[in-house]
């Protein structure tokens, strides 16, 4: 039934009258610059690599929380774990060039972000919300796209390239990078590198947290280019993080080891209607190690503990372009096949082999969904735009029988199967689901193609990660500390509106959006709150949820150089089932910018003013306990500037927390024994510098 209705609204779409084949798309505004951001459109934001002025980063995580409505929970210096509109983890699709890479640790220490070095992509695009269907299942809280693109070469050009290294003061980091191409117009070699290397750092009170890190990343390009319309590219990309330490987590990493190969191709229709085909597959590997003993205080001798995983993703996509009657369609498939095994074993020194868990039993998830969407003009200052999607999923666990056989203290260790069945009810090996969701925009210039307003409705339908539906970590002396996923849960349904709008009016542009959201189903990490044998274990069970709030940017240019900002997000979440609060939702932030740009200087500062988050989940007994406390309100000024003695030479430094505030994001991560939160609190006044060179 819900099919039939998604076509209809497809169908009535089409059957709308056209005002001219030759019509203007909505009022085009100059792009909204946002900080480095550029806002070329309502809800999409665009980061260039090139034209950031701030400090080096560890990884793509610490890259989007420097993006304002972007924010991030902390375990140590590496693995930032990403949010936006109050939503996380697989709420986000996040695509590193083309790629869906599935972090290896089922605490994730490597969410999918932390594979984003960022000095190895040319851009980060944020898409907020529902706005595309073309960019795999899911996604009800965003897009993230990490892009590389490699321009084809002039016939006098040989090679190009860029290289620089960076200094940040307080964890001592290392930064280094080389990006270099050769080539014709008709072919191209790229090869690109980086190197990171950050020691622990202190917080506002010299407090030292625990946060060292080591990443390389090396990635080697081949490209085929005939012409401006056809292009085929090969790559391959190989990262090693090791020696990598966790505030936040009761263990640290060895190692996580990824490698890519991706291939794409673009050709070119020429035919009247058909106008490109586009394909592309790639494969990542990833493989992670993480342990209590070998990077920190070695535990009681009886309880030496590891947990090696991994985790291989397959990812495919066919998408072909066209014009019919007026209107811009994009058709296609796409398939997101992965594979997770994790297993948890205790010991003493020099012998941690005794099986206590299979955490990831053998899960395998497979989705392949087929998508359409239409960008259509209905005037000079108006359009629609529309997106249809369709999602077969089946996820299994091929382990869920085997028993572990750790027989250390009185806490049976149960197989994935014997646990379901204690806090379920029951268990099963594999699931199917039939998903469909899709969205519908309108936009509509207006005050003389000075302002462009918009409304949007979706449907996005999120599946139960390996996490959520089949983890199965024991304990050996506490049911209360088991942490179990549900083989039964549903598929989240998020159904949103956004409104919004942009003015463009003289020096003042600004952008405001509204969003509600409705989530039936929504995945809720809870706790059994059981009195008997079966403890207070972390389980998972659907609720009824209401997310809500508002993003807003503002730039005023009081000169030729001079330009001020404020950026503004605000999420509220509720859990409408036990009429309690949301947990893991950052409170209210406001960001105050003010920058100057000229030829050969540019120097700036950012206030960013967080406000106390009362509303808290701090209870697990009585309810989830993901909040570790009410998180006190908190204020920083980061400085930055840049240099450029010559066209092809750029010199930036800069200071972020200049008063030296210790403080905490709001939003925590979980222990990697069970799921207890752990705050961890931010760097303390960090001095960095960069020096990069094109050639």
């Amino acid at each position: 039934m819900k099919a039939r209705s998604h076509l209809a609204m497809l169908s009535a779409l089409l059957a709308l009258p056209i005002t001219s084949v030759q019509a203007q798309q909505s009022t085009t505004l100059a792009p909204l610059t946002v900080e480095d951001t550029l806002l070329e459109e309502d809800g999409a934001v665009i980061l260039y690599m090139d034209n950031r002025n701030k400090g080096p980063v560890a990884d793509g995580g610490e890259l989007l929380k420097t993006i304002p409505g972007v924010s991030a929970a902390r375990k140590g210096g590496h693995g930032l774990d990403p949010s936006i509109r109050g939503q996380n983890q697989t709420r986000l699709n996040i695509v590193l060039d083309g790629a869906f890479v599935h972090g290896g640790c089922p605490n994730r220490m490597d969410p999918p972000s932390a594979y984003g070095a960022s000095e190895s992509y040319n851009s980060v695009t944020v898409l907020k919300g529902a706005q595309s269907v073309e960019y795999g299942a899911g996604g009800s809280g965003g897009v993230v796209l990490f892009n590389r693109q490699t321009e084809t070469f002039d016939a006098d050009e040989r090679y190009r390239g860029k290289a620089g290294v960076g200094y940040r003061g307080n964890i001592n980091a290392l930064e280094s990078y080389l990006d270099m191409a050769s080539g014709t117009p008709s072919a191209f070699i790229r090869f690109i590198g980086n190197y990171s290397d950050g020691n622990d750092y202190k917080d506002g009170d010299n407090n030292v947290v625990r946060s060292s890190y080591t990443e390389s990343t090396g990635n080697l390009l081949l490209g085929w280019t005939p012409d401006a319309e056809n292009r085929v590219e090969l790559s391959h990309e190989a990262s090693y993080s090791s020696d990598m330490l966790y505030a936040g987590a009761g263990m640290d990493a060895p190692y996580t080891r990824n490698n890519v190969t991706r291939f794409k191709f673009a050709r070119g229709l020429h035919d009247g209607v058909m106008q490109k085909l586009e394909g592309q597959i790639s494969y990542s590997q990833v493989a992670h190690l993480m342990d209590n003993y070998s990077l920190r205080t070695a535990p009681a001798a009886a309880m030496y503990m590891q947990a090696p995983s991994t985790s291989d993703t397959l990812t495919g996509k066919l998408s072909l372009q066209f014009n019919h009657a007026g209107m811009d369609w994009k058709v296609g498939v796409d398939h997101q096949g992965n594979q997770r095994d994790a297993v948890r074993y205790r010991g003493t020194v020099g012998a941690v082999t005794n099986l206590q868990s299979y955490l990831w039993p053998d899960v395998t998830t497979l989705t392949t969904g087929l998508f359409a969407q239409l960008d259509r003009p209905l005037g000079e200052t108006n359009r629609l735009k529309a997106g249809l999607r369709y999602d077969y999923v089946r996820a299994d666990a091929g382990k869920t029988h085997a028993t572990p056989n750790d027989a250390m203290g009185a806490l049976a260790k149960l197989s994935g199967h014997d646990l379901y069945t204690t806090y379920y009810g029951g268990s099963t090996d594999a699931s199917t689901e039939h998903n469909m969701g899709g969205f519908l925009r309108y936009e509509q210039g207006y005050w003389g193609n000075q302002g462009n307003f918009y409304v949007a409705l979706s449907r996005t339908v999120r599946t139960a990660d390996a996490t959520e539906r089949y983890m199965a970590a024991n304990h050996n002396t506490s049911a209360d500390s088991r942490w179990v996923g549900n083989p039964f849960i549903k598929p989240e349904k998020h159904h949103q509106l956004d409104v919004g709008t942009r003015i463009q009016w003289q020096a003042l542009k600004s952008d405001v959006t509204l969003f509600y959201n409705r989530v039936d189903d929504y995945i809720l990490q809870d706790h059994q709150h059981s009195a008997g044998a079966d403890g207070n274990a972390t389980v998972y069970h659907n609720v009824e949820a209401t997310l809500l709030g508002g993003e807003a940017a503002f730039t005023y240019n009081f000169d030729p150089h001079w330009v001020g900002g404020m950026s503004l997000a605000y999420v509220y979440g509720h859990n409408e089932t036990s009429n309690q609060v949301l947990a893991q939702i950052a409170p209210f932030e406001a960001g105050f910018t003010l920058d100057y740009r000229a030829d050969r200087w540019d120097f700036g500062g950012k206030l960013r003013v967080v406000t106390k988050q009362t509303r808290a989940d701090t209870d697990s007994t009585t309810a989830t306990g993901l909040d570790t406390d009410q998180t006190p309100g908190f204020s920083t000024l980061d400085l930055y500037s840049a240099y450029r003695p010559m066209p092809n030479l750029t010199l930036k430094m800069g200071v972020n927390n200049l008063f030296d505030k210790r403080y905490a994001e709001h939003l925590n991560a979980s222990n990697s024994f069970d799921a207890t939160q752990l705050q961890v609190n931010e760097p303390g006044r960090t001095l960095w510098f960069t020096l990069g060179t094109e050639f």
